[in-house]
């Protein structure tokens, strides 16, 4: 992405890297699908996957990487990226930068006084449920999810102007669950608002440097988008995402440095209502993720949770079994389709047991 003649925001990493131990022996698995049996190798050339990472604890067990890419490349992050943001958020909360959650979008953005957001609190935008009217369909050249990425990719209009254009509807905020990118990207304009800092700024101080990054990362932008593109457009290698997912598992901390307040990493990957809950599978559909602050959380027991983004980026991380992957891919759809979902979550929670019984 730092090739495409795009704005890069980086995120320069410390003078200290967190260690993670390399593999000491080979780690295969076989799994049984729809009547078929496959093994990893199938699972990586079924779901395109570019870069593979498996850590237990500070051990990686797997590390694979496809299509030129290597340790040193960087990956797009998509919606994993929103959780980044999450993170990025707890930090602003524990320097009461941010008062409250519960505080109105306003507050803190008061030129979205006459937008859809004006009724909004900082929850409502991390458990998507704003209720502004805005798509997230992929397909539909007019939806929200086309405008906000013409957007990123043109500089026309600016963020803060389309985060300002969207409408409310009839839905109460804080009511029902509605998966939109804008929501995140309000989150990104009100961190920098209440920061005083770039976006890439703060997570470079809030969260690289604390988390042992191994090497920089980035945001990007067209050259001609003057705000920070907040909802998908973080870009890092598979092992610092790793390192991410293990600080989250770990509570906010790793090493010595706390990034986030306990309480922050509990709300985060917890349901906070009814609605936002995953559901069991029924004879009629698979099972529903549940979703809390930027996080998806899988139905289980085991207080697993994932960051997502389109096309196959994720980051699980599954605290009873003390087990982290990261997994790049360059699906052909956005969205892959339901065999493909249901697959990476199968293999993410079998390689878990696998590692740890």
């Amino acid at each position: 992405m730092d090739r495409l003649a795009f704005r890069t925001d980086w995120v320069r990493k410390g003078s200290d890297t967190y260690p993670l131990k390399e593999p000491t022996k080979q780690f295969s698995l076989r799994y049984t699908l729809r009547g078929g049996n496959y093994s990893l190798d199938d699972y990586f050339r079924r779901n395109f996957v570019t870069g593979f990472l498996v850590l237990h604890d500070d051990q990686i067990v797997l590390e694979k990487y496809f299509h030129g890419a290597d340790q040193n490349s960087r990956f797009v992050s998509q919606s994993v990226g929103k959780s980044i943001i999450s993170i990025l958020v707890g930090a602003a909360v524990s320097d009461v930068a941010i008062k409250s959650v519960d505080d109105p979008v306003v507050k803190y953005l008061p030129y979205l006084s006459t937008s859809g957001d004006r009724d909004v609190t900082v929850k409502n935008l991390l458990e998507m449920s704003s209720g502004v009217d805005y798509s997230e369909d992929y397909t539909d050249p007019k939806s929200g999810a086309a405008l906000i990425g013409a957007a990123l990719l043109t500089g026309n209009p600016t963020f803060k102007d389309f985060a300002a254009s969207i409408k409310s509807t009839a839905t109460k905020p804080g009511t029902q669950f509605n998966y939109q990118s804008v929501n995140t990207q309000v989150l990104g304009l009100l961190l920098e608002q209440v920061t005083g800092e770039h976006l890439n700024q703060y997570a470079e101080e809030k969260l690289w440097k604390k988390i042992g990054a191994q090497s920089n990362a980035f945001f990007y932008r067209a050259q001609k988008q003057p705000d920070t593109c907040a909802f998908a457009c973080f870009n890092a290698t598979v092992r610092d995402y790793a390192r991410v997912g293990l600080m989250m598992m770990r509570g906010g901390t790793l090493g010595n440095k706390r990034v986030l307040a306990p309480s922050w990493v509990h709300d985060s990957t917890t349901p906070g209502a009814e609605y936002l809950e995953p559901k069991p599978p029924d004879p009629h559909s698979p099972p529903r993720q549940g979703y809390a602050y930027q996080w998806w959380i899988p139905y289980g027991h085991e207080g697993a949770f994932n960051a997502e983004g389109i096309y196959g980026q994720s980051i699980y991380v599954n605290p009873t079994r003390r087990v982290v992957i990261v997994q790049t891919s360059a699906w052909p759809t956005p969205l892959g389709n339901p065999s493909l979902e249901e697959e990476n979550a199968l293999v993410h929670e079998k390689i878990a047991h696998e590692v740890a019984p």
